[in-house]
């Protein structure tokens, strides 16, 4: 299925959608189904609104730490659903490996990052 059109509010075609959703549509999709051709009228919309703090910016982080030292990359284990510290090792420099799963960043970022005990030897 393949989107044709989008549609933000007030735009043609979409003053019915308003009318019911109100400043919760955000877009108005066309798709289209070659193999049942069909055309579908979809809509997004804002369901909940909380408030939310960014994470913060990799220079932000890396400009708070001293210059490292000549430290070796160590792996870490950082489970898949671990978002938050999956960004913390992005944020110090650290890389995934998909072959073997693990993280590596430098050991010394990841010491005073608090994560040694993630540390796999």
């Amino acid at each position: 299925m393949r989107v044709g059109t989008v549609r933000k509010p007030g735009d043609t075609g979409t003053e019915k959608l308003v009318a019911k959703y109100g400043d919760r549509l955000v877009a108005v999709r066309y798709r289209y189904s070659h193999e049942k051709r069909r055309r579908y009228k979809t809509v997004e919309l804002i369901v909940a609104e909380d408030d939310w703090t960014p994470p913060p910016d990799r220079e932000e982080i890396v400009a708070n730490l001293p210059p490292p030292k000549l430290t070796p990359r160590v792996p870490l284990r950082i489970r898949y659903f671990e978002k938050d510290l999956q960004r913390k090792i992005k944020a110090i420099g650290g890389t995934w490996d998909p072959d073997r799963k693990l993280w590596y960043a430098p050991e010394e970022y990841a010491r005073r990052a608090g994560l040694t005990d993630r540390i796999v030897r």
